[in-house]
């Protein structure tokens, strides 16, 4: 049996640790329904995408134990808090059960912390007690940035901090032990944003950091690959 940071691991816990998610902006309606059909099959988490393919996802899902995802003012989040809270209310009409914002991260590196805030505390008020996720974008971020943004999460009610959109780059090791450290305890923690890098080594190292959620194209890769990684790491000993 394999144990990561208390938590037993599995084909099928592994696979609920997994958001599906595909947001090109190219991305096809046959696409989509692969990634849905894919979901539905390993049971994973949520199926993550882009607004304009949020009903389409929701009623593929609707009775099932996959919840629909989506990314709200991405992936700049330089929308007003009006767009953002706009934008949510839309994705509720539309059969959203998670919804993923985007923060102001250039009001954050401006300093403005009060702005960031409100942000939050707004968007989380606007879902109406949904699941709240908010990316902080890691990789435009100072590591003094990182953690003002995991305490805005924190203080204004978010549900996770979320690393990346994906757009632009993704997080390191260094960077996801000081989230996790800022985060333990006080909310839950996403990665997201390694593209096609998602390994089953990738992925189960992060959970074994404390990572609660996965965002990712390869849900599939990852599981299947559940088997192999066990395989590797009983040969591994630390003295």
């Amino acid at each position: 049996m394999l144990v990561l940071n208390g938590k037993e691991i599995n084909k099928a816990s592994l696979a609920k640790m997994i958001d599906g998610s595909l947001l090109n902006p190219y991305t096809t309606t046959q696409e989509i329904d692969e990634l849905v059909k894919i979901s539905l099959e390993y049971n994973t988490n949520s199926v993550c995408v882009n607004p304009n393919y949020l009903e389409r996802v929701a009623k593929q899902l609707k009775g099932t134990d996959v919840k629909a995802c989506v990314v709200i003012d991405y992936p700049f989040g330089t929308g007003s808090i009006e767009d953002k809270v706009n934008q949510a209310k839309v994705a509720i009409e539309h059969g959203v059960e998670i919804v993923d914002f985007v923060i102001d991260y250039g009001h954050l590196k401006s300093g403005n912390k009060d702005h960031l805030l409100e942000e939050i505390k707004a968007c989380v008020a606007a879902v109406n007690g949904l699941e709240t996720r908010f990316i902080i974008e890691v990789c435009y971020l100072t590591p003094e940035e990182i953690v003002t943004a995991c305490e805005c999460v924190i203080e204004g009610g978010g549900d996770f901090v979320k690393t990346s959109t994906g757009r632009f780059g993704g997080p390191d090791m260094e960077i996801i032990d000081l989230l996790v450290k800022t985060c333990k305890g006080r909310c839950k923690l996403k990665v997201a944003g390694t593209g096609q890098f998602w390994t089953a080594n990738i992925a189960l190292m992060c959970i074994a950091a404390g990572v609660d959620i996965i965002g990712t194209r390869s849900a599939k890769k990852i599981v299947d690959a559940l088997e192999i990684f066990e395989r590797f790491v009983k040969g591994i000993e630390i003295k």
